[in-house]
């Protein structure tokens, strides 16, 4: 990035924080509330018109509330398999892992996310992107979940909230652990005050009936019974590497696959290859 669009870049994450942290003494309701949709609302990862790739499956819409969300599937004979994508993203980030997939027969099943893709809304987080992957799978049946970065832990989410009895094997690439570590990075990027950043998590708690605080991957995890494999890359400038040594330290008995030089996309024939293998073996390959 060039000196001048890092200024520009500057000034206006700045001037939003200014804007919400001089709001907060008018009306501080109003001001949690703003914080939340600029945190909430995807610049990218919207479709305008449909990619060549993802017009070659059988798409179908499923609606949650006034929602409608897009699918994708490809057929096989073998299980099985919903892709689950990041933030700012959509299921045509997944093309390479198709590919790969569908040479091992696999039926996959992607879909988009929240104000993502094709779907419907504008606001994206786990929980409301739990409730589109509720209804995916209820739709599905995946057997298996692989979901990356911001789909890994709605992936680990949905596991721990609605506990689908049929999904079997699940793989997180790339992973968030700790919710307030996103949002503290959100803080320091706007130059949110205490009290501004205070009324900005509990504006959260109160749409949500959680606590931003307990929101981690390792707690949810903690209700997770059946076999999860990880793969993360070691100099991930997106999600640290250290978000999954946390999941990790509380949860040691997981296998985790340690990557180089591929950053937080994780495209490669390499990880496809360790994928498949998890899912064949509960391991991945030495």
């Amino acid at each position: 990035m060039g000196f001048f669009k890092r200024l520009k870049y500057t000034l206006i994450t700045k001037g939003f924080g200014l804007y919400i942290n001089s709001l907060h003494y008018l009306n501080a309701k109003f001001a949690a509330n703003t914080a939340y949709t600029l945190f909430s609302v995807p610049r990218e990862g919207v479709l305008k018109s449909l990619p060549t790739f993802l017009g070659s499956s059988a798409m179908k819409k499923l609606k949650v509330d006034q929602h409608d969300i897009q699918t994708y599937e490809w057929f096989g004979e073998k299980e099985t398999i919903l892709l689950i994508h990041g933030w700012e993203s959509n299921a045509n980030r997944w093309q390479g892992v198709i590919h790969f997939l569908k040479k091992h027969n696999y039926r996959i099943i992607a879909l988009d996310a929240p104000g993502q893709g094709l779907s419907d809304g504008k606001e994206l987080n786990a929980v409301l992107y739990s409730q589109f992957v509720n209804k995916v799978c209820n739709h599905f049946k995946p057997d298996f979940l692989i979901g990356h970065s911001l789909g890994g832990m709605t992936m680990f989410y949905y596991m721990a909230t609605f506990k689908p009895d049929f999904v079997k094997k699940i793989v997180s690439l790339g992973a968030p652990n700790r919710f307030l570590r996103i949002t503290e990075n959100y803080r320091n990027l706007i130059s949110l005050t205490h009290r501004s950043y205070q009324g900005f998590l509990k504006e959260f708690s109160k749409r949500f009936s959680i606590d931003p605080a307990n929101f981690n991957s390792s707690s949810f995890v903690d209700q997770i019974k059946i076999p999860i494999g990880m793969i993360h890359d070691e100099e991930d400038k997106v999600v640290p590497y250290s978000d999954t040594l946390e999941i990790l330290e509380k949860h040691p008995e997981i296998p985790l696959y340690t990557t180089h030089d591929l950053g937080h996309s994780l495209y490669s024939d390499d990880v496809n290859e360790q994928i498949t293998y998890f899912l064949e073996n509960n391991r991945f390959k030495s």
